[in-house]
């Protein structure tokens, strides 16, 4: 059974308006759509519809999906008060097999998005790797004239500030290829700064890539079914196509690293800092 809701908070001055869902059939936690910061648009869609987990053990590999089957209880929707700010939080838990696995998206008053996925439980008494697949259907002021950038460490400027470098075409960039990304209007300069969360670790062979950057086509919104447990698929959308001042769609992948240090019950949290640009 589906479920969904309307967001205008805060009630008395609302400065984030969205519809979230969570579908029957997909497996995608919660799906966020035609997300706008006062008034702006920023994401016609956004969602975490792939985890991957590799085990030094051999086991697996595995594929979770987040789902409305393995979905513990309702979606919760609550304001939440920290470091002076106030955040609207919507989660969802999960069960599969061991796992606890919380897929948490703070809404900060400044337009600040932390969305995050915490993981407690083993599968197996062995160190291993969650790779953790964030999508953004960024439309930033709408679909049209939007532009991803790379911030690259030798400098350089390209015309959007230091070390600022255009991504015209669809790609992927590990970790050593770049310190942070953006997606803006050409027009309006508006945009937001994707930046590693603090927890976030270096790509590996089983997923090389931190970041892809891929022209939007509604035919490969999958909803979850992308991707096994060997590949994460998305290579396939990567076709050389242009994405300057196109609608494009933004990947962020976390690298998150369990050392198993015995029997445990502790959580693990990963998850990008979306910052928001001249909104």
């Amino acid at each position: 059974m589906s479920v969904s809701g309307q967001v205008n908070w805060p009630p008395e001055a609302p400065v984030w308006t969205f519809q979230w869902e969570v579908n029957d059939g997909d497996s995608e936690a919660i799906a966020f759509r035609n997300v706008h910061f006062r008034g702006k648009k920023v994401c016609h869609k956004a969602s975490l519809p792939m985890i991957r987990v590799r085990y030094d053990s051999g086991a697996g590999p595995y594929k979770d999906p987040l789902s409305i089957g393995n979905m513990q209880g309702p979606v919760k929707v609550y304001e939440h008060n920290q470091s002076g700010f106030r955040h609207l939080v919507v989660e969802s838990y999960h069960r599969i097999g061991q796992y606890h696995l919380v897929n948490r998206w703070f809404f900060r008053s400044d337009g600040l998005i932390l969305p995050q996925l915490h993981s407690a439980g083993l599968q197996h008494p062995a160190s291993h790797q969650h790779h953790v697949y964030w999508r953004f259907d960024f439309d930033i002021d709408g679909a049209a004239n939007n532009l991803a950038l790379a911030h690259v460490a030798t400098g350089g400027n390209w015309g959007y500030g230091a070390g600022w470098m255009p991504l015209p075409r669809e790609t992927w960039q590990g970790t050593n290829a770049a310190t942070g990304w953006a997606v803006i209007n050409k027009s309006t300069n508006r945009g937001y700064l994707v930046d590693r969360g603090p927890h976030d670790k270096p790509a590996d062979a089983f997923e090389p890539g931190d970041m892809y950057a891929t022209a939007y086509r509604g035919t490969e919104d999958l909803k979850g079914r992308l991707g096994t447990a060997y590949s994460s698929q998305i290579s396939t959308h990567v076709d050389n196509e242009n994405i300057d001042g196109q609608d494009l769609v933004f990947w962020y992948i976390a690298h998150l690293h369990h050392i198993y240090h015995g029997p445990e019950f502790e959580w693990h949290v990963c998850g990008p800092l979306l910052w928001p640009l001249r909104y």
